[in-house]
């Protein structure tokens, strides 16, 4: 049976035979904000935004890559990109998910990423000084899918799961514009599939 990288549990990762193989990307693309809505919450004393986006994003070879890393540099697309936002404003942190299609000389991955937005993991006093904790025009997640058409034999049934961080230009409705960031994973087959 394959191993389903988006739904395992850690009982199915320790009895899975997989074979791994590095994942490492530039990205570089564009945010365009589809879709704005504020709700309230009186009994709760809140307010969010809700907010919709097409996300495009270009994926370059970095150092980290394998050669079957490689054959995954190309264009992810995600069209249902929605997040929302705390205190009615897209300047706040907030929860981001959505679906995306990712074409590469590989095939094409079909998945789900999921993160956070507008927050900074990478602050001290862990971690180097790089972000605070409330670093605006951050995107950062997970992501992980399924290779559903590919001309190679040794990707049938592969998956991605990866890391990604995004960095984009915040404003009060959402942020919009140019995108830039890495994506850190692995490519993920099962032994004998």
């Amino acid at each position: 049976m394959t191993y389903d990288v988006c739904a395992a549990e850690p009982v199915d990762l320790l009895l899975a035979d997989l074979c791994l193989d590095e994942l490492s990307k530039n990205t570089e693309g564009e945010l365009t904000r589809l879709e704005a809505e504020p709700h309230e919450c009186p009994e709760h004393d809140c307010r969010t935004l809700t907010t919709e986006h097409l996300l495009r994003l270009g994926l370059d070879r970095h150092d980290c890559d394998s050669d079957v890393g490689a054959l995954f540099s190309g264009r992810l697309v995600c069209k249902d990109l929605t997040t929302v936002f705390a205190r009615g404003s897209g300047e706040q942190r907030g929860m981001h998910a959505g679906t995306f299609q990712w074409r590469s000389a590989a095939g094409i991955v079909v998945g789900r990423l999921s993160g956070m937005t507008n927050e900074g993991t990478h602050r001290e006093p862990p971690f180097k000084a790089c972000q605070v904790c409330d670093e605006r025009g951050v995107m950062e997640g997970r992501l992980c899918g399924r290779l559903v058409r590919t001309a190679e034999p040794r990707l049938v049934d592969a998956q991605v799961f990866a890391a990604y961080r995004l960095r984009f230009d915040p404003s009060e409705s959402g942020g919009s514009g140019a995108v830039q960031g890495t994506l850190e994973g692995v490519v993920v087959r099962t032994c004998g599939s």
